[in-house]
């Protein structure tokens, strides 16, 4: 077999005209280079004729005859494009792009396979093996062939710039990863170092405190007690900032089990009842019953109602109402709890912005109130989705909030359980 391997350059005179030329708009101004590898001469000098004579697209052409002298010539040259017939004297058009893919490190050009026969078999075949288009000799044309050329080349291109930018945002991503791990790490450390100490001042000042050091004055009185508030303040901001490294690092179990929520409602009302009645501040209770049975983790729900009721208080004036609702949403197949006050309210900038991480809203009362870290309805919220359900809040400003979560009844987790298996 005669191997013919030649360059065609756009200064090769044009063939005479047969009313084929075509001019694509789209087409860019670069050389486009083509590895064409095919042993029939007829074909690779009408290859020839028809890339010769565009004028809006340069072309530079080198023509092989086997698959063993494209390898060859492949590695010692780029191209954008590789036009292969299906049926060469050493190996099929298919063999060679899988052969090419298994040895390049990066994608191998978009491929055109021409065939002079095979029909919709070969067509399926070289799709599966990776070509960018399937041409049948008998039918291409000067504008089929440079069509489908600048088509492989600009998607060839366009996946190449999709490979690289994927690539950076995977290099990206593992660096935000390193970073959320060396911050995780960072908080864990300073917790550690800095609690341990803090509870010995804390133990210490409560000594004082209580007269065990000597006579205390009240005016010294009240000041041991504001710093044994502030030790206090500092470890809940710490528990804060670990709670949510943990939940990052999908740490915490939910240890769930089937039961109601009147015993999370009680023990969450308990803790906050000396608050509520240390602020002259009327509490309403409307709880449905019976209530529906919930697979919860209590102690994560107690921490969500917990967290809304003490912000709550902490917003709304002496005298004020809080509203603790719990109702059965029939319709959404869940347990609906509902905080409402009628504190200072949040503004229209602010709302959409509640449960994001350290987010705080700002009230001219805070110094008074006790800022915080912006983390408490962020945890909550990611342990009411960690339930499978969801929180929201509503509110006008100046005349108070509501802050409800649902949680998905016992019966309609059972349901999907099944549905899935």
């Amino acid at each position: 077999m005669l191997d013919m391997n030649f360059v065609l350059r756009q200064d090769t005179a044009p063939a005479p005209d047969d009313g084929c030329d075509v001019n694509d708009e789209n087409a860019s101004a670069a050389v486009v280079r083509i590895l064409l590898i095919d042993d029939d001469p007829a074909y690779l000098h009408l290859c020839q004729r028809y890339l010769s004579r565009q004028t809006s697209q340069k072309y530079e052409v080198v023509a092989v005859s086997t698959a063993a002298a494209a390898f060859e010539t492949f590695s010692e040259q780029e191209f954008d494009c590789l036009l292969i017939d299906y049926a060469l004297p050493d190996l099929s058009g298919t063999q060679v792009i899988r052969t090419l893919q298994e040895t390049l490190t990066d994608s191998p050009p978009p491929t055109i396979i021409l065939t002079a026969g095979g029909g919709e078999a070969a067509a399926a075949e070289a799709v599966r093996a990776g070509a960018s288009d399937f041409l049948s000799k008998r039918l291409v044309s000067s504008a089929s062939l440079v069509r489908a050329i600048n088509n492989a080349v600009e998607k060839g291109r366009l996946k190449t710039s999709i490979e690289a930018r994927s690539s950076e945002l995977q290099s990206a991503n593992e660096q935000l990863k390193q970073k959320n791990e060396e911050i995780q790490r960072f908080y864990q450390s300073v917790s550690h170092e800095v609690k341990t100490p803090l509870a010995a001042a804390r133990e210490f000042i409560a000594i004082t405190l209580d007269g065990v050091a000597g006579p205390v004055t009240e005016k010294q009185k009240e000041t041991l007690s504001h710093a044994l508030d502030s030790c206090d303040q500092i470890t809940a901001h710490f528990n804060d900032l670990i709670e949510m490294t943990r939940l990052d690092a999908a740490k915490i179990p939910l240890k769930k089990q089937v039961g109601s929520l009147e015993s999370v409602v009680t023990r969450s009302l308990a803790a906050i009842s000396s608050a509520v009645e240390a602020k002259s501040i009327y509490l309403r209770r409307q709880i449905a019953s019976p209530l529906p049975l919930v697979l919860i983790d209590g102690n994560r729900v107690i921490q969500v109602l917990s967290n809304l009721l003490a912000n709550a208080i902490k917003y709304t004036e002496p005298n004020g109402t809080i509203t603790l609702s719990v109702t059965h949403a029939v319709d959404d197949g869940c347990v609906e709890i509902a905080v409402a006050d009628t504190g200072c309210g949040i503004t229209e900038d602010d709302l959409p912005h509640v449960f994001d991480r350290l987010y705080q809203v700002e009230h001219g009362g805070d110094e008074l109130m006790g800022a915080g870290l912006g983390l408490g309805l962020s945890i909550a919220k990611e342990i009411v989705e960690l339930h499978g359900g969801r929180i929201w809040a509503e509110s006008t400003f100046r005349k108070g909030s509501r802050f409800v979560f649902q949680l998905p009844v016992a019966r309609s987790i059972y349901d999907e359980s099944e549905e899935a298996e």
